[in-house]
């Protein structure tokens, strides 16, 4: 019976006009409908549609409701907020008799005109949760619930809070919180004494009835509500959800005879009165035109009850006209439609509460040009004041960024100059006295001082151009767009080449470990210029060393690759090496390119560089290259 839970959430309070109780009321509002003009004949209008609706004659209902929206919509005298009010305020009527009569796709679509308007509409908000919950779209029904309980705190308005908790009660149910359901329905009933609102107050009662498990009980709520139902709406569909509860309340005790003791009553006695009451409701639903709900689960526990009295051709037509009706009421295509109407709404609702909103600004500024105007050369005088000052902010930014650049410029430019002074000046000068002496004095040149001469020219002229290579590689990492290349590079064959550019140091003892031989992946210049520049500046501490020593190493741990050089050289203090950390370090006459050269390589490789120096013992340099 929970299925028929959701009919109950749409209350009739927002219809403006409780139910006429004999027809001379129509025959008093007929006379004034046809005298009246513009507003007021609207809300005559209004009036004779509630009739209808509380007389369950839902299409003349939906009529009068149409003609209030039109008339109000071309009342000359209203404003444009007040049109847009009234006509929501008929929205949401003619949305309800759509979802009474079983349409619920027409019911949305008719909720959502008015949502545009009164989005803080609580009647509104509860409607729109009633068509979710018949579509058990707990999820849409549960936010709909909870923004209708959010407005109501905030206006303070407790003349809905009963409502809101009996649908806030089945929406708990569907979840199986038994308990939260329960307390949910007993504030229900306790905000419905408190108003008064006596159809409220039974279609609580039926709720809880169909909660509770205990028989005796059950069944004196379902009268509760029914003795409500008979002396306020007797002819409503509320009412007809009762009956269809108390019918289905005979059903199960057909099915069990616990119950049939407990009620003291037959399973043909209980069977009969089931019969009859659903006869009864399917008639009651077909006379107002209802394709609800309420129909289809008279229709199906109609055709249980057959079954039980083995009336099988009955049973079975029954549920077929119940299958044929449930399908339409629940098909994907239908689902989809409602839930298509709201999502386009959500869509487009910001773009149109921006036009409404100008229509209305234009309607105001007819009436007030003069006023606006000097707020308008004002806003303008404003935005002009702000639009120059933001020019001054961005101009001041680009400047400071190019000078920022062009101090930057000005430190490549240092390095760049000091490193031709001293790298290169030096290796040059002494080819040239070595030429200028081969040639002015040859007769000073013995045999053994000639061929040493020529060997230390050699090397002078190789380690010459390894520094162009370095300058060159170094001058490229300056531009911002050289990039490395990164490729598989093998240590094996990077000792290698090592080995063959300091061949020449043969005072000097070189070993190279590579016991995994491993590789990595970065970019192989930039690696071997590293490589090859701490070996240099190794080689250049051996001045007063016995025995020189340079070890390279390489390993992996974790899936990481490290490298080490290590020397058995004098060692240096941390200050020495502090152009390999610090960035703002400039590159002078005194400092040559060396650290500086391996600290920007190593950056652009994301390579990590450790050092541990102990003077007298000697300098170990450790290379950290992570797994890419």
């Amino acid at each position: 019976m929970r299925k028929l839970i959701f009919l109950f959430l749409i209350s009739i309070h927002f219809l403006g006009y409780s139910q006429m109780e004999s027809d001379k009321k129509l025959d008093s509002l007929m006379q004034k409908f046809s005298v009246q003009k513009d507003s007021e004949k609207a809300a005559t209008a209004k009036k004779i549609g509630s009739y209808y609706k509380n007389n369950s004659q839902y299409y003349k209902a939906i009529e009068y409701q149409q003609i209030a929206r039109d008339l109000f919509d071309s009342d000359s005298n209203l404003s444009i907020k007040e049109k847009e009010k009234n006509k929501a305020l008929c929205d949401i009527n003619i949305g309800a008799e759509y979802f009474f009569i079983g349409d619920h796709k027409k019911a949305m679509d008719y909720y959502i005109k008015a949502y545009k308007v009164l989005p803080q509409n609580i009647d509104l908000l509860l409607n729109m949760e009633g068509v979710f919950s018949s579509q058990n779209n707990y999820e849409k029904a549960f936010f709909y619930a909870e923004k209708a309980m959010e407005v109501a705190h905030k206006t303070k308005d407790n003349s809905d809070l009963d409502r809101i908790w009996s649908i806030k009660s089945d929406i708990y149910f569907s979840k199986k919180d038994s308990i939260k359901a329960f307390d949910a329905l007993e504030k229900s009933i306790e905000f419905s004494k408190k108003e008064k609102d006596f159809e409220q107050l039974a279609i609580t009662y039926t709720n809880y009835g169909d909660l509770l498990k205990d028989s005796n009980r059950k069944m004196d709520y379902y009268l509760k509500s029914k003795a409500l139902w008979d002396q306020y709406q007797p002819n409503s569909l509320l009412a007809i959800s009762n009956s269809i509860s108390i019918a289905n309340f005979y059903r199960a005790i057909a099915d069990d005879e616990k119950l049939q003791k407990e009620n003291q009553i037959s399973k043909d006695e209980a069977l009969n009165k089931a019969e009859k009451l659903l006869l009864e409701q399917v008639n009651n639903c077909k006379k107002i035109k209802h394709r609800g709900k309420n129909l289809q689960y008279s229709l199906e526990c109609l055709s249980y009850v057959y079954e039980s009295k083995k009336e099988y051709k009955n049973a079975n037509d029954y549920f077929k006209e119940c299958v044929i009706l449930y399908d339409s009421l629940n098909s994907i295509d239908t689902k989809n439609k409602i839930l298509n109407v709201e999502s386009s709404f959500k869509i487009g609702e910001k773009d149109k509460e921006i036009q409404l909103n100008q229509r209305i600004i234009e309607q105001e500024k007819k009436q007030k040009w003069f006023y606006l105007f000097g707020i308008g050369l004002l806003a303008i005088i404003g935005g002009l004041l702000f639009y120059q000052s933001r020019n001054r902010k961005k101009t001041n930014e680009k400047l400071q960024l190019l000078n920022a650049e062009l101090d930057q410029a000005n430190k490549t430019k240092t390095r760049f100059f000091s490193i031709l002074n001293h790298d290169l000046r030096s290796p040059v000068a002494n080819l040239i006295h070595f030429l200028h002496l081969q040639k002015d004095s040859p007769e000073l040149l013995d045999e053994e001082t000639k061929n040493r001469m020529q060997n230390k020219t050699i090397s002078g002229a190789e380690d010459l151009l390894s520094s162009m290579e370095d300058i060159l590689l170094w001058s490229k990492g300056q531009m911002e767009n050289f990039k490395p290349q990164p490729q598989e590079v093998f240590i094996n064959q990077l000792f290698e080449d090592t080995k063959k550019v300091f061949s020449g140091y043969q005072k000097i003892a070189f070993e190279y470990e590579n016991y995994n031989n491993i590789s990595v992946f970065t970019d192989e210049n930039y690696l071997k210029t590293i490589v090859r520049n701490l070996t240099s500046n190794a080689i250049n501490v051996f001045t007063n060393t016995e025995n020189p020593k340079i070890i390279w190493k390489a390993w992996q741990e974790n899936g990481n690759s490290f490298m080490s050089i290590t020397d058995n050289g004098p060692g240096a203090s941390k200050e020495q090496f502090k152009a390999l950390y610090d960035d703002k370090e400039v590159v002078g006459i005194k400092t040559g390119l060396g650290l500086h050269l391996i600290r920007d390589l190593a950056k652009a490789i994301d390579c990590e560089i450790k050092v541990t120096s102990v003077v007298n013992q000697g300098t170990t340099f450790e290379l950290f290259l992570p797994k890419k």
